[in-house]
């Protein structure tokens, strides 16, 4: 079962097993195989090992990857990938799901992952037992906060290192 979400600009493709391997291997490979627009973005240090554990979760969970792989950000005017997303984990007992996202420099700002992560909420709302989508963020990273208060959700717990949000679906309740 092959999936993508469209919103006006962009197309969210969650990659196949094979593809997140791609992906895994290196960018320009996931591209070629996407009949993408290079980017040059490569992976920084911390997603690629970030990737590389979830892809390992996903190898475990074929039947449950859809919670476990990447989801390519694909600018359609541009046919290139500007930045990804995922659930960065399996969903809980209690209906909780944790979601991550990054967004290539030169795309910031110009709302493209408020809209990525409405789509993917509204997607996660849509499965059976969903009840939050939570998220995590630096206390400095005001853009990032930005993001997750524009798409409605609220600070519920901070630590040393960061600030966690809910979003919580109403029609759950």
């Amino acid at each position: 079962m092959m999936i993508s979400l469209e919103t006006k600009r962009l197309r969210i493709q969650p990659l196949t097993l094979d593809q997140f391997r791609l992906l895994i291997k290196g960018i320009d490979e996931i591209e070629r195989e996407l009949l993408l627009t290079p980017s040059h973005e490569p992976l920084d240090e911390h997603t690629q090992k970030a990737m590389e554990w979830l892809y390992n979760e996903a190898q475990k969970y074929p039947e449950e990857y859809l919670w476990l792989t990447n989801w390519q950000i694909i600018l359609k005017s541009e046919n290139k990938s500007i930045g990804s997303a995922d659930f960065k984990n399996l969903p809980g007992d209690n209906g909780e799901v944790e979601i991550g996202y990054g967004i290539n420099h030169d795309y910031e700002g110009k709302g493209y992952m408020t809209e990525t992560l409405e789509a993917m909420c509204k997607w996660a709302f849509g499965q059976k037992g969903i009840k939050c989508v939570i998220a995590e963020t630096e206390k400095d990273n005001y853009a990032s906060q930005r993001v997750l208060q524009k798409c409605g959700m609220e600070k519920y717990k901070e630590t040393d290192t960061g600030l966690w949000w809910k979003l919580e679906n109403k029609s759950c309740f």
